[in-house]
C-alpha cells in the first residue's frame, strides 16, 4: 500500500509539474512565411565598448526561487504523510 501513497504523491507532482509548464509554453502560429529574413550588414568595430551585462537572477529571485522549492517539497511531504495516515486508520478499521 506504500507503493499506492507513493504512486499518487508522484503522480500529483506530475500533474502539477505539467500545469507549470503547459502554463508557461506559448503556442506556435503557422505562416507560410519564413520566420527570418537574412538582409545584409555592415560588419561591427570591434573597438566599441560591451554594454552591460544583464543578469535576470538577482539574489531576491533566487531566494524567492528557493522558498517556493522547499514549500512544495513540505507539501508534498505533507500530503504523504496524509494519506500514509488514512490508510493506516483504514487498516485498523477493517481489523477490528
Amino acid at each position: 500500500m506504500l507503493v499506492r501513497v507513493l504512486a499518487v504523491v508522484v503522480g500529483l507532482l506530475a500533474l502539477v509539474a505539467g500545469f507549470v509548464v503547459v502554463g508557461s509554453v506559448t503556442p506556435a502560429t503557422s505562416s507560410a512565411e519564413p520566420l527570418a529574413v537574412v538582409a545584409p550588414y555592415q560588419a561591427q568595430d570591434d573597438d566599441s565598448e560591451p554594454g552591460p551585462t544583464l543578469d535576470p537572477q538577482t539574489e531576491a529571485d533566487a531566494e524567492k526561487d528557493r522558498s517556493r522549492l522547499v514549500v512544495g517539497v513540505a507539501a508534498a511531504v505533507l500530503l504523504g504523510i496524509v494519506l500514509w495516515g488514512r490508510h493506516i486508520r483504514k487498516k485498523r478499521q477493517q481489523g477490528d
